[in-house]
């Protein structure tokens, strides 16, 4: 692919201006796109088919593989090069790979002709901290739950963190963002049993049959499940706690259980 390659030598430029300001959820509204970084966030937005590219902003003294170059010129986007001290200026990260595009914002509401199988789900209710639904995501990609959905969340999907963490699982999976009472009745009409994970549960998970069309329920790290997720789920069940703490962190909670369905249905 024949690229057109801008080089750029100043942050003063409007285009690294708009570039760097869509670390910020506010830009990110205001123009429809957002900012990916990393070879392998970019490399999976990529592969996944839900993302278009708009610009791609290199810097080879920064890169950290052999295969940047290749990424670069398989990527239909607009090419910009510029130095080290610009793109740490403009990096997200501590030690930058050299590697950030920008791309429309996906779509990724819940309709009602979402299609469902028999694999398990996951639902994240109320989720507020980025790095606990990346690492989610990651784990959930893992461990074979292919579709996940966040309901009501108290942050933006597409913060860089959220991308980050999820080192670009975000796109390779099916993520859907929805209102809780939207997605309980797909869910049951599809024959899915909700399994709510609630620290007062008696049951305990390896006690519950988690087998077949599970669906489980996660609530926000600081409020918990919503009453309405409570009333309408099949059963609730827990994790032992043998010390003083009485919860768990959320993406740990939700690796232990996502790992136990994979356990019961191997």
């Amino acid at each position: 692919m024949k690229k057109n390659i801008l080089k750029i030598s100043s942050f003063s430029n409007e285009k690294l201006k708009y570039i760097s300001g869509l670390k910020d959820k506010k830009n990110r509204e205001k123009s429809g796109t957002f900012f990916i970084e990393g070879f392998r966030e970019i490399q999976r937005a990529q592969v996944s088919g839900k993302v278009n590219f708009e610009y791609l902003l290199t810097c080879p003294a920064c890169y950290l593989g052999e295969n940047e170059e290749d990424l670069v010129s398989s990527i239909d986007a607009k090419t910009i090069i510029v130095p080290k001290q610009i793109f740490e200026k403009i990096s997200y990260r501590d030690r930058p790979d050299g590697l950030i595009a920008t791309a429309e914002l996906p779509d990724f509401s819940l309709s009602s002709k979402t299609k469902l199988s028999d694999d398990p789900v996951l639902v994240i209710e109320g989720v507020e901290k980025p790095g606990n639904l990346g690492t989610i995501l990651r784990t959930a990609e893992g461990a074979g739950f292919h579709k996940v959905f966040v309901a009501d969340p108290r942050l933006d999907l597409f913060n860089p963190n959220v991308i980050r963490s999820s080192t670009g699982t975000l796109f390779t999976l099916d993520v859907f963002q929805s209102d809780i009472k939207e997605l309980y009745p797909i869910l049951k009409n599809a024959g899915y049993k909700t399994f709510a994970v609630t620290p007062e549960a008696k049951s305990l998970h390896w006690d519950a049959n988690l087998k077949g069309k599970v669906a489980l329920v996660f609530g926000s790290e600081q409020y918990g499940l919503s009453e309405y997720a409570r009333s309408q789920s099949d059963q609730y069940i827990s994790l032992p706690m043998k010390g003083v703490a009485d919860s768990l962190n959320l993406a740990m909670s939700a690796g232990i259980l996502m790992y136990e369905v994979l356990r019961q249905n191997r």
